[in-house]
């Protein structure tokens, strides 16, 4: 799962039919003086089913249409008021598992989030990624919750560190999906594997090779066609292609295009004053645009937005200077759709004939970038 960025869509289902199909999920945990309740979500969160912990044991009913990704938690009763969030219990108490038509066993003599899953082939398949992964997500919750505290501290070198880190995990961990692609070709979880590649941030380099692994079956299914779909747009914003041009109004309402920067080279920054992994470059960013605008670098900010004065103030108070625009749809600004844009902050670095150069540079990659353009 991808961290540092806002997302508008999770990962979605995976299959092709829409009858109904009931499932069992039955759980024997290890007894607690505290009382919990079992929470089993999926759809996004849009679906739900809930039941009491008691004895260490619980059983959830519900019907699903197709074999979906979904998340099982332990919530605290009556916690105390003045609580603190835990973040190692939080992880302790939830496990991610796909769920599918039958009966589905979670068992464990530790932490929920160290049970053993038993269920169809989809289950099982899933359960065994997530072994194969296990120490690489686990390094990667860590890293999070360190950016995320560097964040908060507003130090930059720190969180730009942090953020070396995850990405070295994030190759890690491509290489794990690959790996299982190549070995389950036909199974539903490398579908799913394939849009986690391609991920909120719509990246086509990964998701294609992948894609390509699959079974002939697998690529023509109904989810299948649209991940296919998914990695077309990806490629629009991939390095080598010319971006297509685009119009965004500014805070004035004058129209500004992709084009009138042409000849020189821009950072096209897709952002919103809510997300708080923007915000969290907007130092990068500044950084950037000081030291290189005086030789002919650009910045394009797309703001998705609803509010303009929640923009403008982000605006004023990251102390952004270069070209603004937005049309105040929130995800569905026109240009945000034109690329594909599932997450937030995303950008793309084109050079003066209007080719993709680079994109989603974060931390000291930009500088970086420009240091090797520009040197």
């Amino acid at each position: 799962m991808k961290h540092f960025v806002c997302s508008f869509l999770l990962l979605t289902v995976l299959s092709v039919s829409a009858q109904e199909k009931k499932f069992v999920v039955n759980g024997s945990l290890t007894s607690s003086s505290k009382k919990y309740k079992v929470l089993l979500s999926w759809d996004n969160g849009s679906s739900a089913e809930e039941a009491n912990l008691v004895n260490g044991k619980f059983e959830i009913k519900g019907t699903i249409t197709e074999p979906v990704i979904a998340t099982i938690s332990l919530q605290e009763e009556n916690p105390p008021k003045n609580k603190v969030f835990d973040n190692e219990e939080f992880n302790r108490n939830n496990l991610w598992l796909f769920l599918d038509t039958g009966n589905i066993s979670i068992v464990s003599k530790t932490f929920l989030n160290e049970a053993v899953v038993n269920g169809t082939q989809t289950v099982n398949d899933f359960y065994s990624y997530q072994q194969q992964i296990k120490k690489i997500a686990e390094l990667e919750n860590k890293t999070v919750n360190v950016y995320n505290e560097y964040s908060k501290a507003k130090n930059a070198e720190a969180t730009n560190l942090a953020l070396d880190v995850y990405k070295k995990l994030q190759s890690l961990l491509y290489s794990e999906q690959m790996a299982f692609v190549k070995r389950n070709p036909s199974s539903l979880i490398s579908l799913f594997l394939v849009q986690d590649a391609l991920g909120a941030d719509m990246d086509a380099a990964k998701a294609e090779p992948m894609f390509a692994l699959l079974s002939n079956t697998l690529q023509q299914s109904m989810q299948g066609i649209k991940i296919k779909a998914m990695i077309e747009t990806g490629k629009k914003s991939m390095v080598g292609t010319t971006a297509a041009d685009f119009t965004q109004p500014d805070a004035n309402g004058h129209a500004v295009s992709l084009s009138s920067f042409k000849g020189k080279y821009v950072l096209v920054d897709f952002w919103a004053s809510w997300c708080g992994p923007c915000r969290a470059e907007s130092p990068n960013l500044v950084k950037a645009y000081e030291k290189y605008n005086g030789k002919g670098f650009q910045i394009f900010s797309v703001s998705l937005d609803e509010s303009k004065d929640k923009w403008l103030k982000a605006v004023n108070d990251d102390h952004y200077t270069w070209t603004q625009a937005g049309d105040m749809k929130g995800w569905n600004n026109v240009a945000a759709r034109q690329f594909g844009v599932q997450g937030i902050p995303f950008n793309m670095l084109i050079d003066p004939n209007g080719v993709v150069i680079a994109r989603n540079l974060r931390g000291d990659e930009l500088v970086t970038k420009l240091e090797e353009i520009f040197k």
